[in-house]
């Protein structure tokens, strides 16, 4: 019923209004050309205003024909305008000045985080160096899998639930060194939005979370960039005018150090093995602005991770092994945004993502003058190419909608294997489809209510298989107070692939697999409520949200498997029909201004799931529910060179399955193969239900401080001084039951001495961490001579300047 009554609503054009003009354009930072994201444009003398969208752009229909735009950190500007207008707006970085009071009140989103660089640095991290996923865990509602790792999970889903993309192009892999660091690079991310619910129409596939991430364009009017080194890896940022002021590029880079030295340690210590590991990343922008109407972008990034070991016995020959683990993503995509009118705008979007896992394995053994070579290698991956239009056009002031289609194609190989003493290698390649179009209403009614109600409608084909679904979207805000607002929003939500993961090791082992006749779609469906308030003229914040979350149709491996790797039957490793369902509350506060900023954060959450093969059918604890959680964040600034960040975290620890008892188990009964009338007996585990135990509670306290001076040369530069687990506290990760040394010892029924204990595994003491960055930049005001070609920009860029 609820389908066809949001279908109803979404058709619904509300009123007509009075004459209006129509002002739209594009918001640029008068220094450096960059889009500014967010900032607020009002009518003067009234409430009607909007901000700008992740391009930078802008509508308002009008009865007068002055606006206000303002951006935090930059000066405010008034434009009068003539009438109907496109315009191009460059606002000024903010003086010191003193402390003004500004009132203003707009309706506030909900469900929806917005981190921006600045915010980013204030947060320690591992290796002295921010990192986006890390910081999100601090919000409530998103929590991480486990200790120091950059997955997360969004109110009770998974890491294969979360939607990442980069300038609406999705990427599917995003962490390195098994999930300690993500692979978004500061330096090229100009904001992010994280929706937890309440999706926009123009979003889907993915059941918990969507993280859009909007990347910089580069500075249009000269060249500038940095070299950074941590403790892991050294990095690097160069950006400026290709062409001319109507181009800009953006490169930006990381690689790891770790190889070297991890081969040089393993060589002088010499035990027989060498394992090195590393990463790199890259990623690039070019942008041509021809004139204020169109826009065009080509996107790159290409990251991978790699993990090889070799034996080098020198006194045995006999036997060389070699091992090769590589996995990562390639990313390439074409924009071309355009401004139609002042009432439309458009955003097409061309294409190509790769995600792959290699394992490459070699043995050579030579006996009795024989060599014999044994080769295996394995291959999983996803391609994906996708044409999508996203259209805005602004109706009435108070009524605009955006609607839009995407087409993807996909092409999967779960488990691709071969074996050199195998003649049969063949493998199963899945190629499918995902259409979808989608319709958004806003509506604004008697300044009080802001609504906005979609419907996404999606078709998903592969070979001999099809589905078409309805997606309906909810978004409701009600703004009772000037500063205070309530909300209500629902959604229903399909993916269409699975993603099948072990955490917890370094090497990789994520798969996706598409759905089937076998495998059937995930589905979700969130309904949230909240309460947004703001206190003191804006120096404080707070938010309160309450959501209930029902999953159908989930996946997971059965019940002692842990991956696909060289096995063709991989569907039968594979438990379907399961179902979740999470509840929670969250709470935040926050101080924005002052000398000391921050925030508080607490969560209060539910997560169960159910699978018919796994617990024998009975619902059991989420593997990684946390019913409590809260964060604390403090900044302060101390001067103008030093600041300081302190974050303590709390969460309640992991479930785990707890042994309860042993018991002997024969030999004979298991299968094993012994002489007639014999039989041995080994002793076994017993454990009890599913997730039944918790392990102990984690916390920490990270402490973090930023100096930035200038050089010698008139260069800025920054140290980042961190350190995580300041009180150097053993959180746990797992447990696991050995032998110890006498504690709940037995005896066998052969006499051998049995015992076992339970262990903690524990991966991060204190880790204190330090990094470097230096800034430089082209001196427009003694430019060298010679020709403008891109390599005098970059030779007078790195140049020593004598000025």
């Amino acid at each position: 019923m609820i389908k066809q009554i949001v279908t109803l609503i979404v058709l619904f054009i509300p009123f007509l209004c009075f004459s209006q003009i129509k002002i739209s354009g594009i918001v640029k930072d008068a220094d450096t050309g960059e889009l500014l994201v967010g900032a607020t444009v009002v009518e003067s003398n009234t409430s009607n205003g909007t901000a700008t969208n992740t391009n930078g752009y802008f509508s308002l229909l009008s009865k007068g024909n002055e606006i206000r735009v303002s951006f935090i950190g930059y000066q405010n500007k008034t434009v009068i305008c003539g009438g109907d207008t496109l315009i191009s707006i460059l606002l000024d970085a903010g003086q010191e000045i003193e402390e003004v009071n500004v009132r203003a009140q707009g309706f506030q989103k909900f469900n929806t985080t917005r981190l921006s660089v600045a915010e980013l640095k204030n947060i320690p991290a591992i290796g002295g160096k921010p990192d986006v996923l890390k910081t999100l865990q601090l919000m409530p509602g998103i929590q991480s899998q486990g200790e120091g790792t950059s997955l997360i999970n969004v109110r009770g889903g998974n890491p294969g639930e979360n939607l990442y993309l980069i300038d609406d192009v999705q990427l599917l892999y995003v962490n390195h060194l098994g999930g300690f660091m993500s692979v978004f690079n500061p330096d090229m991310i100009n904001s992010m939005d994280v929706y937890k619910s309440g999706f926009p129409a123009k979003y889907g596939g993915k059941l918990s979370s969507v993280m859009a991430i909007t990347q910089r364009e580069g500075n249009n009017k000269k060249w500038m960039g940095n070299v950074g080194l941590g403790i892991t890896d050294a990095s690097f940022s160069i950006e400026g005018p290709l062409f001319n002021d109507k181009t800009s590029l953006i490169v930006t880079g990381r690689k790891t150090f770790t190889e070297p030295l991890m081969w040089t340690f393993l060589s002088i210590v010499d035990n027989g093995s060498i394992m090195t590991y590393g990463f790199h990343d890259i990623n690039a922008k070019f942008t041509y602005r021809p004139n204020t109407k169109n826009s065009y972008h080509i996107n790159f990034y290409q990251g991978d991770d790699y993990l090889r070991y070799s034996n080098t016995n020198k006194h045995e020959q006999r036997l060389k092994v070699q091992a090769k683990n590589v996995w990562g993503n390639w990313l390439m995509s074409g924009r071309w945004s355009r401004v139609v009118s002042s009432r439309l705008f458009v955003n097409n979007i061309i294409s190509f993502t790769n995600y792959r896992l290699k394992v490459d394995n070699e043995l050579v053994s030579h006996i009795q003058g024989d060599t014999l070579v044994f080769d295996s290698k394995y291959l999983s991956g996803v391609n994906s190419f996708s044409l999508r239009s996203d259209w805005q056009y602004r109706v009435l002031k108070n009524y605009s909608v955006e609607f839009g289609a995407k087409y993807s194609a996909y092409r999967h190989i779960p488990n691709k294997t071969f074996r050199s003493d195998e003649s049969d290698n063949e493998y199963e390649q899945i190629n499918s489809s995902e259409n979808a179009a989608y319709m958004t209403n806003k509506i604004k009614l008697f300044s009080i209510i802001d609504a906005e109600l979609g419907l996404r409608a999606v078709l998903f084909q592969n070979e001999g298989y099809s589905m078409n679904a309805l997606e309906p979207r909810v978004n409701i805000n009600l703004r009772f107070l000037p500063t205070q607002t309530l909300n209500y929003s629902y959604q229903k939500v399909n993916q269409f692939a699975h993603l099948l993961l072990t955490s917890g090791a370094i090497m990789n082992n994520e798969i996706w697999v598409p759905v089937d006749n076998r495998l059937e779609p995930s589905k979700s469906v969130q309904y949230a409520a909240g309460w947004k308030g703001s206190f003191i003229t804006g120096k404080f914040d707070s938010e309160l949200n309450v959501y209930y979350k029902e999953l159908n149709n989930l996946a997971t491996y059965k019940e002692g498997y842990a991956n696909l790797l060289g096995d063709g039957g991989w569907r039968s490793k594979i438990e379907t029909g399961g179902s979740g369902k999470s509840k929670g509350i969250e709470f935040i506060v926050r101080k924005n201004s002052g000398e000391w900023t921050g925030f508080v954060t607490y969560c209060y959450s539910e997560t169960t799931r159910q699978f018919d093969g796994i617990n024998r059918g009975e619902e059991f604890v989420f593997d990684y529910d946390r019913p409590h959680s809260a964060s604390i964040n403090i900044n302060r600034k101390l001067s103008d060179k030093w600041s300081a960040s302190i974050t303590w975290i709390y969460q309640t620890g992991l479930p785990y399955t707890p042994v309860i008892g042993r018991q002997y188990m024969s030999r004979a009964l298991a299968g094993w193969s012994l002489p007639f009338g014999v039989d041995k007996y080994d002793e076994v585990l017993v454990y009890g239900e599913r997730n039944s135990a918790r392990m102990e509670d984690y916390h920490r306290l990270d402490l973090g401080c930023m100096y930035k001076k200038t050089t010698k040369n008139g260069r800025k530069a920054e140290w980042n001084f961190s350190i995580y687990n300041a009180y150097n506290r053993l959180n746990a990760i797992s447990y696991y039951y050995s032998p110890g040394e006498e504690t709940n010892a037995n005896y066998d029924m052969q006499g051998n001495y049995q015992y076992y204990k339970k262990y903690k595994v524990s991966f991060l003491p204190m880790v204190p961490s330090v990094s470097f960055k230096l800034y430089f930049e082209q001196n427009t005001d003694n430019k060298s001579t010679g020709s403008n070609t891109i390599v005098n920009k970059i030779k007078r860029l790195l140049s020593y300047d004598k000025k």
